[in-house]
C-alpha cells in the first residue's frame, strides 16, 4: 500500500485518473479508503491510501508524470462575501498560484476574503510575527484577495506582502510601522497610506516609480538589488526628496545601483544640509559602501 497527498482543488475522479490512468481506479480508492463514497469531497492535503501496484492505464500515469501534470478539475465559481468591517487592502494575485501566504505582527484583527470559495478567515495579530498561509479551493479567471478590518483598532507593527505574489492597492489608510515586500514588479501606488511607516524594503524588485513613496519620512528604506525600469527612476526621487525636504526624518538608504550625477548631487545637498541632519545624519550605502558627500574647499570639489 501507498499513500498519497490530495491536491489543491482536485476531487476523488482527479485522484484516480491521477494514479490508475483511469476513472475506473476509483474503486481500488473506495475498498483502499472505507470512508470515501462516490459522493466524497476531498480537502487539500487529506491522506488516502491505495495499492500502487493496481494500474490501469499505464501510458496515461507515466504522461502525467513525465509533463508533471495533476489532474484538478474540482474547480467552482467563487460565492460573494459582505463583511462589516472596511475594506483596507485590495490584492491581485496570479490565478496559476495554488499557495499563498502573509506574514503580520501588530495589534487588532483582520478579516480576510481569500478570494475563493473558503470562508471569511479572522486573524488576530501578534507583537510575533505570524505567517499565515492560504491554499486556493477554486480555479478563476481572476482572483483578488481583500483585507478588512477596523483602522481605528488595527494596528501593524509589520506587514510583509512578499507571499502574496499580486499587487497591492490600498483602500484606505492604515497604521503599518514596518512594510516589506521583495521581488515583486508591481507599482507603489498607494504606500503613501501607510500611516507612520518608518521602514520600507522592496528591495530585489523591479520599480518603474519611486515618486508613489516619496513624501514617507522614513528612517529605513532598503533598495538593494532593485531594477529600475528607467535610468531616472532613482535620480527623481533622490531630487524629489531634496527639493520637498519639509519635516522628514533623516534615513539610512541602502542601494546596489549607484545614481547618475544628478542624483549624486541630491544626495551631497541632503547630507550637507546641517538642518536636516541633528537629531540623527543620513546615510546612503552603495554596494555595501558608505557614501561620502563631495566639500568644497576654496572653489574647489574634493571628495
Amino acid at each position: 500500500m501507498a499513500t498519497y497527498i490530495v491536491k489543491p482543488n482536485q476531487n476523488l475522479f482527479d485522484v484516480a485518473l491521477h494514479l490508475y490512468g483511469s476513472i475506473e481506479g476509483i474503486f481500488d480508492l473506495m475498498i483502499s479508503n472505507p470512508e470515501l463514497s462516490m459522493t466524497s469531497e476531498l480537502s487539500f492535503g487529506q491522506e488516502l491510501v491505495y495499492h500502487e501496484e493496481f494500474i490501469i492505464n499505464a501510458s496515461i500515469v507515466n504522461e502525467f508524470q513525465k509533463q508533471n501534470i495533476t489532474p484538478s478539475s474540482g474547480s467552482r465559481h467563487v460565492y460573494f462575501k459582505r463583511p462589516d468591517r472596511d475594506l483596507i487592502f485590495l490584492i491581485g494575485v496570479n490565478v496559476d498560484m495554488a499557495l499563498t501566504h502573509i506574514k503580520v505582527a501588530g495589534e487588532g484583527e483582520m478579516l480576510v476574503d481569500w478570494g475563493d470559495n473558503s470562508n471569511l478567515e479572522s486573524i488576530i495579530l501578534t507583537s510575533s510575527v505570524q505567517q499565515i498561509e492560504h491554499y486556493f479551493d477554486s480555479e478563476v479567471k481572476k482572483r483578488r484577495i481583500k483585507i478588512y478590518g477596523n483602522t481605528n483598532t488595527l494596528k501593524f507593527t509589520q506587514l510583509d506582502t512578499t507571499g502574496l505574489g499580486g499587487s497591492l492597492l490600498l483602500c484606505r489608510p492604515v497604521v503599518v510601522d514596518e512594510y516589506v515586500c521583495r521581488g515583486r514588479g508591481y507599482s507603489l501606488t498607494g504606500l503613501a497610506l501607510l500611516n507612520g511607516a518608518y521602514k520600507v524594503d522592496l528591495s530585489n524588485g523591479i520599480i518603474s516609480d519611486l515618486l508613489p513613496i516619496a513624501n514617507m519620512s522614513l528612517q529605513e528604506l532598503n533598495l538593494t538589488d532593485v531594477y529600475y525600469m528607467t535610468d531616472e527612476v532613482l535620480d527623481d526621487y533622490l531630487v524629489y526628496v531634496k527639493e520637498h525636504y519639509n519635516d522628514r526624518r533623516p534615513c539610512t538608504v541602502y542601494l546596489t545601483t549607484t545614481p547618475s550625477e544628478r542624483g549624486l548631487e541630491a544626495i551631497d545637498t541632503i547630507l550637507r544640509e546641517p538642518e536636516w541632519n541633528i537629531s540623527d545624519t543620513w546615510k546612503f550605502y552603495i554596494n555595501n559602501e558608505l557614501y561620502i558627500p563631495k566639500t568644497i574647499e576654496n572653489g574647489t570639489v574634493t571628495e
